[in-house]
């Protein structure tokens, strides 16, 4: 058997000088081609396109989300007989540039997407590009509950868990293991933060009685955030919930300095990231956290694979990128062609019974099944991958964490808890 790919990178902007601004770009996208000759079994090229925050706030991150996001096509290398033609953007963790990468990737022919990974991102490129064009996305790190509810003509698929169950596990630990009645948010200016703050404010207040004295948003980029943080602690809350990303985190911690003695923080997953050790001016040691967890019957075989090939450990949803590049590769093989509304329909059936039960293990011979037309059944790394019908997973694991500097990465975990 053999294995053709081909990797083209693409990490510049679109811009004005390109395509003469963005209207004229979504105005002359085609929309996604079906070119694979007679359309079935394994003769025939697979397109992904891959979008991830290789830069911006989200750039620490968003590199091993990437690297993730490869590695199914670097695992069935030699494996398997279909052909795996894939292009990486930079969504610069930015909605401006997620809508021109996903025009991009529409007009280069791509039928289905791995990302955006940020929420803001992933809601302008779906609506704008992707959903218009009808190109199939799956997000491994979009978690606002505003996508379960986007009219999305069935397109729009996530392997993360939706903020609205995270911000549950966070009210649960605000209230009992750190004993508080009183918090403030304080959230990214985006609709990822706005829905997690209003998510924690109805938590906390209808399951714990407890009281949300302020919501304060943070626009990225700032270089203090001092202002932000006295309106928080006006009426001097005993926690404080911090949505956010590593830069814009490192930059609140080092504002915060000696406050963080007085006042607890608990942050979410977005913040989940040991480097900010480095990027703070003072210890974070002890400032706790809630994230998605990974559970899935392949985390095993992910984490080693990772490791193999990347010389490192796994990091925030990692596991889920892996996991939204097979299945949309298994969804395309099934679908026997790159129409994204044949991988739409596919998307299910690849991840439901009946089939042979597929995991990360077994992915190449899951790809030769579905090109074949054998149904199968994919389970996942980061979970068991049953998507319901809003494209959303229903497995709800999170990790409760703290920053730790003598811990691996950074982190430690302290618990884990179901929904």
């Amino acid at each position: 058997m053999s294995f053709r790919s081909s990797r083209r990178e693409l990490v510049t902007a679109i811009g004005v000088a390109g395509c003469g601004g963005l209207a004229g770009c979504l105005s002359s996208i085609p929309g996604p081609n079906v070119d694979d000759g007679d359309g079935s079994g394994t003769d025939r090229t697979l397109k992904l396109g891959v979008m991830q925050p290789i830069s911006g706030d989200l750039g620490s991150v968003g590199e091993p989300i990437r690297d993730a996001a490869l590695l199914p096509i670097e695992q069935v290398d030699g494996e398997i007989d279909l052909e795996i033609d894939y292009e990486v953007v930079d969504t610069e963790t930015s909605p401006t540039a997620g809508v021109q990468k996903a025009a991009q990737l529409v007009d280069a022919g791509y039928p289905m997407v791995n990302g955006p990974a940020a929420s803001d991102v992933t809601l302008q490129a779906t609506q704008q590009v992707l959903i218009p064009y009808r190109a199939v996305s799956c997000s491994p790190g979009a978690t606002s509950p505003t996508i379960t509810a986007l009219n999305d003509a069935g397109l729009v698929f996530r392997t993360a868990l939706s903020d609205s169950l995270q911000a549950v596990v966070l009210a649960e630990q605000a209230a009992t293991d750190l004993g508080h009645e009183t918090a403030a948010t304080l959230y990214m200016n985006s609709d990822y933060g706005w829905q997690l703050s209003q998510s924690f404010t109805q938590a906390f207040r209808t399951a714990h009685d407890g009281t949300v004295s302020a919501q304060v948003p943070l626009n990225e980029g700032k270089d203090s955030y001092a202002a932000e943080i006295e309106e928080a602690m006006a009426d001097d809350p005993g926690l404080l919930i911090v949505v956010g990303y590593p830069d814009t985190g490192a930059q609140l911690f080092t504002d915060l300095g000696d406050d963080l003695d007085d006042v607890d923080v608990l942050v979410t997953d977005g913040l989940r990231d040991g480097n900010l050790h480095e990027d703070v001016e003072r210890p974070i040691d002890g400032i706790r956290g809630t994230a998605p967890l990974v559970g899935g019957p392949g985390e095993e075989f992910f984490t080693e694979l990772y490791g193999d090939t990347y010389d490192a450990e796994p990091g925030i949803f990692t596991a889920h990128a892996y996991d939204s590049t097979a299945v949309l590769l298994l969804a395309n093989a099934y679908a026997g062609q790159n129409d994204g509304t044949a991988i739409r329909n596919a998307m299910q059936t690849v991840t439901n019974e009946p089939g042979e039960v597929i995991e990360p293990d077994s992915l190449a011979d899951g790809l030769e099944l579905a090109a074949a037309g054998e149904n199968v059944e994919y389970r996942g790394a980061s979970s068991q991958l049953s998507f319901d019908e809003n494209g959303d997973v229903m497995d709800a694991t999170f990790e409760y964490w703290e920053f730790d500097r003598d811990a691996d990465g950074g982190i430690a975990e302290l618990d884990r808890v179901s929904t």
